[in-house]
C-alpha cells in the first residue's frame, strides 16, 4: 500500500452541528471518512432522530462506499453495541452505494455503531466505527 494510501486510511471524527427534534436538541452528527482494505473510501455517518415509528427516536446510520465500479456486490452489516441490525447485499453502481437504517435509541447509553463491508469480487473489506454519546433529552 502506498504511503499516502496509509498515511489518507487514518480516521477522522467529525461532529457538525445539531438537531432539533420536536424542539429537542437530538446530538449532532457523528461521521467517520476512511478507506478499505484495497483503498476504497467511504463515510459513516451516525446521529439522534425521531425518524422511528410514531415518531420515536433512534440511532440512524447512514453508510457510503465511494466506488465508480459497478456491478459488484456487497454484503453490508450494520451492528449497534455488536448486536447486529441489517444485513444484506447491495450492488454497486458507477455513483457507489449508500445504505442508511435506524436502530432504537438507548438512553443514556454510548451506542458503538460499526458498519462492516465486503466485496465479493475484490474481496475488500470496510470496517467503520462511531460512538454516538447519549444526549439528555432526546428520547425521554
Amino acid at each position: 500500500m502506498a504511503a499516502g494510501v496509509v498515511a489518507a486510511s487514518l480516521l477522522t471524527l467529525v461532529v457538525t452541528g445539531t438537531a432539533e427534534a420536536k424542539d429537542r436538541r437530538c446530538g449532532p452528527t457523528y461521521e467517520q471518512d476512511g478507506f478499505g482494505s484495497l483503498g476504497t473510501s467511504f463515510t459513516l455517518k451516525s446521529k439522534h432522530d425521531d425518524d422511528g415509528p410514531g415518531g420515536s427516536f433512534v440511532v440512524g446510520e447512514e453508510f457510503e462506499i465511494h466506488t465508480n465500479v459497478s456491478g459488484q456486490v456487497w454484503t453490508i452489516t450494520f451492528a449497534d453495541n455488536g448486536k447486529v441490525f441489517f444485513t444484506g447485499d447491495d450492488v454497486s453502481t458507477t455513483t457507489g452505494i449508500r445504505e442508511q437504517h435506524p436502530t432504537a435509541n438507548q438512553p443514556g447509553v454510548t451506542q458503538h455503531m460499526t458498519a462492516d463491508a465486503l466485496n465479493h469480487t475484490t474481496g475488500e473489506t470496510i470496517h467503520g466505527f462511531l460512538d454516538v454519546l447519549p444526549v439528555p433529552r432526546c428520547g425521554g
